[in-house]
């Protein structure tokens, strides 16, 4: 275990659903307590052939270790798919990058920065997906969500926000943005953070400007050039 998880994991496994489907729990990057920045994006994924392994009705009420044996199980560890980025320097796809490259950039005020920054820069903050359940549509947005799906999602997802007392969040989907939002404003407890939304890094969104001029990359960049400072 990384020295980073020790303090937030005794609380977070005492959550019977975390304990229980481990590979939800959040990656925690060395320098999160420096500014207590969580991002929140969308759902995991499976392959097409390793569908049935996972789509089963008791998701919610068994274990991770439950679930049949395959390739996506490292697909849908939250933990490991950051891990294997951040220590072995896997490349990454634009999911990682895109946010990795701006934050580097605020960092280390450049307008180009390197692999290894933007390594670095993942060091700066937590990271969960917002649906529990992965999603069944390959590099799409999570379809057919049932109550339960919304129900764990914000409980869980609230649960995690609570034990790691983030002061920035920011959301990296806007359908996990307004579920949540759907939800939390029924939620009586006090919010102690500042929330903002992005589109995700992966779409078409993330470099097209809209009408006033600005892309969801300059909307990310933008929060974090506050954040960071």
């Amino acid at each position: 275990m990384h020295k980073q998880y020790r303090k937030f994991d005794k609380e977070l496994i005492k959550n019977d659903f975390l304990r229980r489907h481990y590979e939800c729990l959040p990656f925690i990057g060395e320098k999160y307590e420096e500014h207590h920045l969580l991002l929140i994006g969308e759902s995991h994924y499976v392959p097409t052939n390793e569908i049935p392994l996972v789509n089963r009705n008791d998701f919610y009420d068994i274990s991770f270790d439950d679930l049949g044996q395959g390739e996506y199980r490292k697909w849908i560890n939250t933990r490991y798919v950051f891990e294997s980025r951040v220590y072995e320097k896997v490349n990454f796809k634009c999911f990682f990058s895109n946010p990795a490259t701006e934050i580097a950039r605020i960092i280390n005020q450049t307008s180009n920065p390197s692999f290894d920054q933007k390594i670095a820069a993942m060091h700066e903050y937590a990271f969960i997906n917002y649906f529990k359940r992965p999603s069944y549509n390959k590099g799409k947005t999570i379809t057919e969500l049932s109550c339960k799906d919304y129900y764990y999602a914000y409980n869980i997802s609230k649960e995690i926000i609570e034990i790691l007392k983030p002061n920035h969040i920011i959301f990296l989907s806007k359908k996990a943005y307004y579920a949540f939002c759907d939800l939390s404003k029924n939620d009586e407890q006090k919010q102690e953070y500042t929330l903002n939304c992005v589109s995700h890094p992966c779409s078409i969104w993330w470099n097209r400007k809209r009408k006033d001029g600005k892309s969801a990359r300059q909307d990310f960049y933008d929060f974090l050039s506050v954040v960071l400072k």
